[in-house]
């Protein structure tokens, strides 16, 4: 994996003490608000204190300045941003781990609390990787750390040139393509998802592009029984991932 120049902002409570659990030799400061007393911030001002960090008390606006107006629930981090992985790292790892892989692949995601909420999934049902393309894509800001609540650490984030190119990349590597859309009868419940596997979803509001869906080699819907006719995306990746996980467990 390589390691990003950026610096990323952490904000909240949970993100914060997962960071310094997980990632907190790429802590470089930490606020906490002056006047605030309560256990949670206690806790994680020792947690940051046995990492060598001094903690900085603060006021409240400059908490606000710092996270944008997010909520911060008093506690605000500046860290080097979590460390990538690029297609051909992904590609190799997926060659040499003996399993068959689960990938989930967002066609231009727009929304951090919906690429936050994807990394959080695909780290819950033990997928392998999220690709999302570099370009016109939201990438990872405080907001998808915060909403992915240590994910963002753990999940590799793969963001590609072409993610049709990307998607065709891994075809050659043996796995299959499935599209999620509601332009297909095929559903994703009669679906054999216990394969070496990408699933595909679209960007908020326009779904897949037409360029990718005809990258897939499956096309699926996800069955809806009430008034509404979509799920918001990390929603629909939650459904498409873990039924994959659940045929993989012989569920």
């Amino acid at each position: 994996m390589a390691r990003q120049d950026s610096i990323l902002l952490v904000f909240g409570l949970h993100a914060s003490a997962t960071t310094l659990e997980r990632a907190g030799h790429d802590v470089l400061e930490i606020w906490l608000r002056k006047d605030a007393t309560s256990s949670e911030l206690v806790a994680l001002a020792a947690q940051a204190e046995a990492l060598g960090l001094t903690p900085q008390r603060v006021p409240l606006t400059t908490l606000e300045r710092l996270s944008g107006g997010g909520v911060h629930q008093g506690v605000v981090l500046r860290r080097r941003a979590p460390a990538t992985l690029d297609l051909d790292q992904l590609r190799v790892a997926l060659r040499e781990h003996g399993r068959p892989a689960l990938v989930l692949a967002i066609d231009h995601p727009q929304d951090p609390h919906n690429l936050g909420a994807c990394l959080r999934v695909a780290d819950g049902a033990g997928a392998d990787a999220v690709i999302i393309p570099r370009d016109r894509s939201v990438g990872l800001t405080a907001v998808v750390a915060k909403v992915a609540s240590g994910a963002a650490d753990t999940m590799p984030l793969v963001q590609v040139g072409n993610l049709v190119r990307a998607l065709e990349q891994l075809k050659e590597d043996g796995l299959w393509v499935i599209g999620a859309t509601h332009e297909t009868p095929s559903s994703l419940y009669r679906t054999d998802l216990n394969i070496p596997l990408v699933m595909v979803l679209g960007a908020e509001g326009e779904g897949l592009r037409r360029v990718t869906r005809e990258c897939c080699d499956l096309l699926v819907h996800i069955p809806l029984h009430g008034s509404v006719s979509s799920l918001n995306l990390s929603t629909a990746a939650a459904v498409c991932l873990f039924e994959a996980r659940r045929q993989r467990d012989g569920g």
